[in-house]
C-alpha cells in the first residue's frame, strides 16, 4: 500500500519539478473533466490531476475489463494510467483503559488502471461534446452564483490590500475586483480563501484551520495545498481558467517538502479538497 502512495506522489513531484503544477488547468467547462465511460461518473479527488497529466484530449476512460466487455481491445504497446479510490473507514473497538466502545477511523486506498478511449480500438465511441467557450461575463456569473450559494458562508470583505482568511473572525478579505487582471484571477483567488474558510470548526473542522499553524511549516503547506486543489475543483465547475495564477517558488518548494516527507499527503489533501469544494457547492457524496 505504501508503494501505491509513493507511485502517486512521484507523478505529482515529477510534474512540480518540471515547473508544471498539475492542478493549474485552463478549464473550458465541466465536460473537460475526466469521466468513466461505463458508469458515466466523473473522477474525483487526486484522479482529476493524475488523468490530467496524460497527453490525451478525450476526457473518457475505461478499465481493461470494461474495454473487453464492450468488444474492444487496448492497442498493443499502450500503457494504462493509475487511478485511486480513497476513503475513511469507520469501525468500533474496545478502549482497553476504559472498557468503552470507541469509534476509530482508518484510511482505505484501492487502485485501478484505466485507459483513455484514444488508446482503444474496436469500439465506436460517440463524438466528444465540445461546448462553446464561455464568455467572460458567463464565467463571472457562474462563479458568482457558486460563491453566493455556499452554505453558512464566511463574511467576505472587499478592498483589502491582499487576499487572506481570518479564522477567529470567520472572514475572508479580498482586494477589490478591479485590482485583478480578469474574473478568472479574482474568483480563483476567492475560491482559495473560501477553501480555507471551509475548514472552520463549524464547517469541516480541518486541522490546518482550527489549530494554530506556523507560517512556512509543513502543516501550513498542507493547508495551502488543500486550498489550491479546492480552488482548482471550483474553477473546473464554472469553467474558469486557473492556469493564469502564478505560483511562487516558495509555495512549490513547500509542496515538494510536504510530498517528500509524506507520500500520502497529496492523496489526503486531494480528498480534503474535494470535500471542501463539495461543501462550497452545497453538494454531498457518499464517498
Amino acid at each position: 500500500m505504501s508503494r501505491l502512495y509513493e507511485t502517486v506522489t512521484e507523478k505529482i513531484i515529477e510534474s512540480l519539478r518540471r515547473g508544471v503544477v498539475p492542478w493549474r488547468k485552463p478549464w473550458k467547462d465541466a465536460h473537460a473533466l475526466p469521466i468513466n465511460v461505463a458508469s458515466g461518473k466523473a473522477y474525483r479527488g487526486i484522479n482529476v490531476f493524475l488523468l490530467g497529466l496524460t497527453p490525451y484530449t478525450d476526457h473518457r476512460w475505461l478499465t481493461f475489463k470494461q474495454v473487453g466487455e464492450r468488444g474492444g481491445k487496448v492497442r498493443q504497446g499502450e500503457k494504462g494510467t493509475l487511478v485511486v479510490f480513497w476513503k475513511q473507514l469507520e469501525f468500533e473497538e474496545i478502549d482497553e483503559s476504559t472498557g468503552e466502545v470507541c469509534k476509530r477511523r482508518t484510511p482505505m486506498l484501492r487502485y485501478f488502471t484505466v485507459f483513455n478511449v484514444e488508446q482503444v480500438e474496436g469500439i465506436e465511441f460517440a463524438s466528444v461534446y465540445v461546448g462553446q467557450p464561455l464568455e467572460e461575463s458567463q464565467r463571472q456569473e457562474r462563479a458568482e452564483l457558486l460563491v453566493a450559494g455556499m452554505p453558512s458562508p464566511p463574511a467576505i470583505h472587499s478592498k483589502a490590500r491582499s487576499a487572506y482568511y481570518v479564522p477567529k473572525e470567520d472572514a475572508v478579505y479580498m482586494p477589490s475586483f478591479e485590482r485583478f487582471e480578469s474574473p478568472d484571477h479574482y474568483y480563483g483567488t476567492l475560491f482559495h480563501e473560501l477553501a480555507h474558510a471551509s475548514g472552520h470548526e463549524k464547517r469541516l473542522n480541518r486541522k490546518g484551520v482550527t489549530e494554530v499553524v506556523r507560517f512556512g511549516s509543513n502543516d501550513y503547506s498542507r493547508e495551502e495545498l488543500v486550498a489550491e486543489l479546492t480552488s482548482a475543483f471550483c474553477c473546473a465547475t464554472v469553467g474558469l481558467d486557473n492556469s493564469l495564477t502564478e505560483d511562487s517558488a516558495s509555495y512549490i518548494s513547500g509542496w515538494l517538502s510536504v510530498l517528500g516527507d509524506d507520500p500520502k499527503a497529496v492523496v489526503i489533501a486531494a480528498a480534503q479538497a474535494q470535500k471542501a469544494a463539495d461543501y462550497i457547492r452545497g453538494v454531498t457524496y457518499d464517498s
